[in-house]
């Protein structure tokens, strides 16, 4: 069963850069006095800044947030920024029990969430620059949560921009929300969401100790090396129970390289070989192209899943007409879209109207045809002109041609045939 069979809670999305650095705390009781936090590694560094009122996030806030990428993920597939839900729907998503306290947590999360401020020096990854820039913003820019005690009333929140612009870029990867949500330490699912991402180029790394720790975790800065690897034990211990992790003795897991110097590697487990299968079984058949509106859409942004959707929900004319209305808004206004796909895929979900001057294939087929009549029957007429032209110049140069002798008897003749009452 594919990923996208599983239930829907399973397969989720990580932004890259949240999974990068972490932007939390690892406890859900801030020390006293702190009021940022500073990772960094060679590319940059980030510094987040707590709400005035609330402070840092929080541990249990980085699942708040997973959660909140969900909801996008499963109401609008982000094209919007703007999302409601209701509590009792993200607490179920996070799997937290149906208590006040719980409920009081989340919104007490949220709205943390929209004082914390991230500042990225050189280090926020921009998936349409394809560069690393420098960023500042808040990860929400605004939350609506009613004030009834109903848990089901439907609340909203709106992603900050530069966040949302990241995910609409296409700089997510897939998480399994199962596993993740189901890890017991802050520690053991902020490293999951790090090697996840790291392991996707190379499934055996091999990182620099403290740099491990202290930028990509966000454990204390004070730990000595034997004081690393006993906080880190209990997270390897965890991943390599669910089989994430290739268990490792520490003499194989870490490398001396110099005074206080450490090297950790660290490898994914993979999943064991396949049975042999008997030799007429045939390989499975690669995925087909797209084709047809499928293609279509694929080919103007549309990713295939959504294009796949689409066809699937949609009657074809309602597709072929947006189809038709987006290659006209390319050719004539060229700077007004600037994501084709999103753009394409929304105006088919709401069936936009057809833009101001807009012509479809049909009528400008049938006003081609009109004008290539308009156009034959001039130049038949031009034609027809022509000619009479030519006959009258011809005679007029016989007539001429002639001498007066002959001119006159043609005339004395013509004057004998004519009708008697032409002489009146």
């Amino acid at each position: 069963m594919g990923d996208e069979d599983k239930d829907p809670r399973c397969v989720g999305r990580d932004e890259m850069n949240l999974a990068e650095f972490p932007i939390t705390l690892l406890t859900d009781y801030p020390p006293e006095g702190v009021k940022m936090l500073v990772f960094e590694d060679r590319h940059g560094k980030l510094t987040v800044v707590g709400s005035e009122d609330r402070g840092l996030p929080t541990a249990s806030d980085a699942d708040v947030i997973v959660g909140l990428i969900q909801l996008t993920k499963l109401r609008n597939d982000f094209t919007d920024p703007t999302v409601e839900f209701s509590r009792y729907e993200l607490l179920k998503l996070l799997g937290w029990p149906d208590q006040k306290q719980y409920y009081q947590r989340l919104k007490e999360s949220l709205r943390r969430w929209v004082g914390v401020t991230l500042h990225y020096d050189g280090c926020w990854w921009n998936n349409r620059r394809k560069r690393r820039v420098s960023a500042s913003f808040h990860i929400l820019d605004r939350l609506v949560v009613p004030d009834e005690d109903d848990s089901r009333v439907v609340s909203s929140f709106t992603w900050g921009k530069d966040f949302f612009d990241s995910c609409r870029a296409g700089n997510l990867k897939r998480l399994n929300l199962d596993i993740y949500l189901g890890l017991k330490s802050a520690v053991s699912k902020q490293l999951y969401r790090f090697l996840d991402k790291r392991f996707y180029l190379r499934p055996d790394q091999t990182f620099d100790l403290r740099e491990l720790a202290f930028e990509h975790v966000g454990m204390s800065r004070k730990y000595a090396p034997w004081k690393i690897k006993q906080e880190l034990q209990p997270a390897l211990d965890e991943l390599e129970g669910i089989s994430f992790l290739e268990p490792m003795l520490p003499a194989a897991r870490y490398t001396k390289t110099g005074r206080g110097a450490w090297t950790i590697r660290l490898v994914r487990q993979l999943p064991p070989p396949a049975e042999a299968q008997p030799a007429k079984t045939k390989p499975p058949e690669p995925e087909p192209e797209p084709t047809g509106l499928e293609k279509e859409l694929v080919e103007r942004g549309v990713t295939r899943s959504i294009a796949i959707d689409l066809v699937r929900d949609f009657p074809a004319d309602r597709i072929a007409a947006q189809l038709e209305r987006l290659d006209w808004l390319r050719e004539t206004k060229p700077k007004r879209i600037k994501d084709l796909g999103a753009y394409l895929a929304e105006a088919i979900r709401k069936d936009f109207a057809a833009p101001a001057g807009f012509k479809g294939q049909a009528e400008r087929a049938e006003a081609e045809a009109t004008a290539r009549a308009e156009q034959d029957q001039q130049e038949q007429a031009r034609r027809a002109t022509a000619r009479a032209q030519a006959e009258r110049d011809r005679v007029r140069a016989y007539w001429e041609a002639l001498p007066p002798e002959r001119r006159a008897a043609l005339e004395a003749e013509a004057l004998d045939q004519a009708d008697p009452a032409d002489h009146a």
